[in-house]
């Protein structure tokens, strides 16, 4: 409103000056516009003021103008804006639809979403439908329409690798993983596809060098993953080059290497492979010196030798610092029983379940009653372990 009263008091002020200057100079001033046959005469005051009047009509044709292309860009944009909260509705119509399992409605309503603005995230969600409708070309379409999107990209290859992992192309999901970006290189789940797809392939020594630097994102599967390498490795060795040749390659791998549990326990798993318990006894006791390892510790109850007096030692001296742990127990009564020594098996077996019942050790007791006679004790044993079993399922 102020800026009116302005334009106006601005107006008047012109076409007082116009008038008033003349009158005050004494001389209205002449001027002579001829062209051809057309003369036009007037004064200095009459020509500022036809040329203000134009000016002023010039401008109130434009602003009428921009009023009028401005309701046809309104109606676009509201017509458009009308299209885009359609598809919106759409899109959340079908992330609903695929959650409550009806895929063939969420597929045809993630249809309409093509041409929205949602980041890729509607061709993500579209394959997801296409999959659980067994449509596997028209997920990986759809997947590259993702890909195409900053923003979806990573969650586009992982899931483009894991459908080639599925269908046995692990070359092509690594290839797939590989074309990303340092920074998506870092994803967890692109490093643990790639480090199932580089298993797969069977390159451990390429898996074995990067990783080191993999340990943070994988957390708890490094080591289930530095067992698999080591496993690989070592099971090659001992395949094609015997046990010894196993030895020698374990004692000429780093230092830093043999200190590693995860290596530890994939050589003594393939020393206890190639028949060699004494030998596994031995490096199992020693890397424990320091008290039982998880890792380690189960490898133990493996041990299946006449006589593993160290084996035994050690967990006895375990279980006098630690006599609640059903854990320790078990392990001493399997390690008995393999040794043949049925009467300590059963002793520490029986408080190994009285601690925590372990379908294992409830078998293991059963054959030691049914060595014993007792065939109603080892019945028991056998049901208890059923149900011990049936529980875990639940």
């Amino acid at each position: 409103m102020k800026r009116l009263v302005y334009a106006i008091l601005l107006v008047i002020a012109v076409l007082a000056a116009m008038l008033i200057a003349p009158q005050v100079i004494g001389d209205k001033g002449y001027v002579l516009i001829s062209m051809g046959q057309l003369h036009i005469e007037m004064s200095v005051v009459s020509l500022c003021i036809t040329v203000f009047f134009s000016l002023l009509a010039l401008w109130i044709i434009w602003r009428l103008l921009s009023r009028t292309l401005g309701l046809f860009k309104d109606s676009r944009q509201w017509f458009g804006g009308l299209s885009r909260r359609k598809r919106q509705r759409r899109f959340y119509n079908g992330l609903q639809l695929m959650v409550e399992g009806d895929f063939i409605a969420a597929k045809k309503a993630l249809q309409d979403t093509t041409d929205g603005d949602f980041d890729g995230v509607n061709f993500l969600a579209a394959a997801q439908v296409a999959k659980a409708l067994n449509e596997p070309e028209r997920v990986r379409y759809l997947l590259d329409r993702a890909a195409e999107f900053n923003n979806a990209k990573v969650a586009a290859h992982v899931a483009l690798a894991r459908l080639d992992l599925e269908q046995g192309h692990q070359q092509e999901a690594l290839d797939k993983l590989n074309e990303l970006d340092e920074k998506a290189q870092k994803n967890p789940q692109v490093i643990r596809l790639k480090a199932r797809a580089m298993g797969e392939l069977g390159q451990w020594q390429s898996l074995e060098e990067v990783l080191p630097q993999w340990r943070k994102p994988l957390k708890d599967d490094y080591v289930l993953w530095a067992q698999k390498i080591a496993k690989g490795k070592f099971a090659e060795i001992a395949s094609k080059q015997g046990a010894n040749a196993l030895k020698q390659h374990w004692e000429n791998m780093p230092r830093k290497a043999r200190a590693d549990n995860a290596y530890r326990a994939a050589y003594a798993q393939q020393l206890l492979e190639q028949g060699m318990h004494k030998e596994a006894e031995t490096c199992l006791v020693e890397w424990q010196k320091k008290g039982p390892d998880p890792i380690l510790l189960p490898y133990m109850a493996q041990i299946s030798i006449p006589n593993p007096a160290n084996a035994i030692r050690a967990l006895e001296q375990w279980i006098k610092q630690d006599d609640t742990n059903p854990v320790l127990f078990s392990c001493l009564g399997q390690l008995a029983l393999n040794a043949g020594d049925d009467i300590l098996a059963e002793k520490v077996l029986l408080k190994a379940i009285k601690l925590h019942e372990n379908q294992q050790d409830l078998i293991a007791l059963a054959e030691i009653r049914e060595r014993k006679q007792d065939a109603t004790g080892a019945l028991a044993m056998y049901k208890r372990s059923m149900e011990v079993s049936q529980n875990a399922l639940v």
